[in-house]
C-alpha cells in the first residue's frame, strides 16, 4: 500500500488484484451449496471432526432424523467441499445448512 500512494501504476495494479480477490470471492459464494440465512434447506450437524495422522479429515455429520454420515476428506478439503457431499447425501435438495455447535453456521461467504 506505500508504494501504490506514491506510483498510480502501483495503486491500478493492487485495485486490479483487490478487485480480483474479491470476484473470485463472490464466484466462490454463487458456486457454494452452503444455504444463505432465510432460505430452506436441510440442516446438518457436524459434531466431530478428526484430523488423522495422514492429513486427512475425517467429518461426522448428522441430519435432524438423527442418522449420521462419515466423510473423509483431504486436508485442504473447504466447506464447500462438506456441503457437496451433504446435498449429495441428502438427494432432495441444492442447498444445505451446516452447523457447528459452539461455532454457528457458516455462510457461503466462509466456503474459500
Amino acid at each position: 500500500t506505500k508504494a501504490a500512494r506514491h506510483n498510480e501504476a502501483a495503486m491500478l495494479f493492487a485495485a486490479a488484484e483487490h478487485n480480483s480477490e474479491v470476484h473470485r470471492k463472490i464466484r466462490q459464494a454463487a458456486a457454494s451449496q452452503l444455504a444463505l440465512a432465510g432460505s430452506h434447506a436441510p440442516i446438518f450437524t457436524v459434531l466431530d471432526v478428526v484430523v488423522q495422522d495422514c492429513g486427512t479429515l475425517v467429518v461426522v455429520a448428522h441430519n435432524l432424523a438423527g442418522d449420521s454420515k462419515t466423510e473423509v476428506f483431504a486436508a485442504q478439503a473447504t466447506l464447500a467441499d462438506l456441503a457437496r457431499r451433504l446435498v449429495e447425501w441428502h438427494g432432495r435438495c441444492r442447498t444445505v445448512f451446516i452447523d457447528f455447535p459452539d461455532h454457528g453456521a457458516p455462510t457461503p461467504w466462509d466456503c474459500g
